[in-house]
């Protein structure tokens, strides 16, 4: 079994280590990062800290697809406290008082746990406050008989109306109104002496149940609500974005192992074509029979006498194919271009999603992101992705001479890898202009005579 804990202000890497020494321990959760994960059934996944704004949150679906899968999925504390709340009814598990404060409705703002931190290499030191450690710490003064229950209510909306940046127990010293000024100081004065952190106290206990084993931490049982509509485009095109694997020091996405194979594998077209018309005929992409039987299936619905003249799907220069050919190739761009702009392995020719060809089209993409690199920048950027961008004359260009098309047949071209329009097919062409410029068409291995049966399709053991 294997724990992955997302940590980040709450509590020091070490104080994690100490408890679970054999957990990978990655920085804040942020979207993507579960679907980049390499679990199983039977694992375990410990979310406590997590981006609110330097980076998009994670995403509820991220967690149910885990939890679907068989993984347990547990939170405290920070983001993971409030996911969990979000989600406890379908089976992530939520510990300590954080979570149950959001559980029950008691706090309900996400800036309740937000706080500014450190950069990672400070160990994401906490410089503000987070207003429910500031809550938690007024109900034990009130409990202490420091507080009464109006003082502490006070408190609490003064400390409230502070931007969740600069809230601290100092700003609600400086900016108490004069009124209660007496009152802050009590309460800031007892808390002085009886510091509480109710974020890293939730976290040490979560960390503390996963090192015994809490049967609370279980995965998913029988009492769950059951996970209904998952399986979304969103989440297929999240999967694709963010799944993938580290290439000589460049993450390369499975969009972008799916547009190398898609634009610049040489069998691509040809088994699109097999695969969408054999699908249409009912049979194996293997049967010879497959594109006689597309035909007889378009005849029997009376689509040959429409098809083969005037349709937009053929370009001028395909208007004197003959009948048959015209209607095959019409049925191909018809039925065979999927609307979603986000690639996707799934929208690759079966024959070529193998482990073999996967490998060689992501040492493609990692090649081509690291000459990327060294393309001329956008005044001002400095972040990854901020280069130039070739215009779109440039990549209509290089492609029409590597398919051998001009760029009037461009568009029938990707139509027949696949992909929806001619924005779809620059958006993913892009990225690939620098390498074909210098090194033209990869030498990618050739699809086996007789499709093999290990494809992706069947190696979804793994999760994201």
């Amino acid at each position: 079994m294997t724990d992955v804990v997302f940590i980040g202000p709450s509590l020091p890497i070490d104080e994690v280590r100490r408890s679970l020494p054999d957990a990978v321990v990655l920085p804040p959760v942020a979207h993507g990062d579960l679907l980049r994960l390499d679990v199983v059934p039977g694992d375990r996944v410990l979310v406590i800290d997590g981006f609110f704004l330097q980076h998009p949150p994670v995403r509820h679906r991220e967690i149910l697809d885990l939890l679907d899968h068989g993984v347990a999925v547990a939170g405290a504390a920070s983001m993971g406290a409030l996911r969990a709340a979000e989600l406890w009814p379908f089976g992530m598990r939520g510990v300590g008082e954080v979570f149950q404060l959001y559980r029950d409705g008691v706090v309900t703002g996400d800036d309740e746990v937000a706080v500014v931190h450190g950069p990672a290499e400070e160990g994401h030191r906490t410089l503000s406050e987070p207003l429910v450690n500031i809550r938690v710490q007024l109900r034990r003064a009130v409990a202490a008989g420091v507080l009464s229950d109006a003082e502490a209510a006070l408190l609490l909306d003064t400390a409230r109306e502070l931007p969740f940046r600069r809230r601290s127990y100092r700003a609600l010293e400086r900016t108490a109104p004069p009124e209660v000024a007496a009152v802050v100081d009590r309460f800031v004065t007892w808390h002085r002496r009886n510091p509480w952190d109710a974020k890293s106290a939730d976290a040490r206990l979560l960390l503390s149940m996963a090192a015994d084993d809490a049967p609370e931490l279980s995965p998913a049982h029988g009492g769950d609500q059951p996970i209904d509509n998952l399986h979304t485009r969103f989440l297929d095109s999240w999967r694709s974005r963010f799944a993938g694997e580290s290439i000589g020091g460049h993450w390369v996405s499975d969009r972008e192992a799916a547009a190398v194979l898609m634009l610049l594998h040489p069998e691509e077209p040809a088994w699109h074509r097999r695969e969408v018309l054999a699908g249409l005929a009912g049979v194996d992409i293997a049967d010879p029979t497959a594109e006689e039987r597309a035909y007889e299936v378009a005849r029997g619905r009376g689509l040959t006498t429409v098809l083969p003249t005037g349709h937009d799907w053929l370009t001028d220069s395909e208007r004197g194919l003959d009948d048959r050919e015209a209607v095959l190739r019409v049925l191909v761009r018809a039925f065979g271009t999927t609307p979603h702009r986000s690639l996707a392995l799934w929208m690759v020719a079966a024959p070529l999603r193998t482990p073999a060809l996967l490998a060689a089209a992501r040492q493609v993409a990692a090649t081509a992101a690291a000459l990327n690199e060294t393309l001329p920048r956008k005044t001002g950027h400095r972040r990854p992705g901020g280069r130039l961008h070739f215009r779109t004359a440039v990549v209509d260009a290089c492609f029409a001479a590597l398919w051998g098309c001009d760029t009037d047949g461009l568009e029938a071209a990707a139509w027949d890898r696949g992909f929806v329009d001619l924005m779809a097919f620059r958006y993913a062409a892009e990225p690939l202009v620098a390498y074909v410029k210098a090194f033209g068409a990869p030498r990618l291995p050739e699809v086996a005579q007789h499709a093999p049966e290990e494809t992706l399709a069947g190696s979804a053991a793994r999760v994201g």
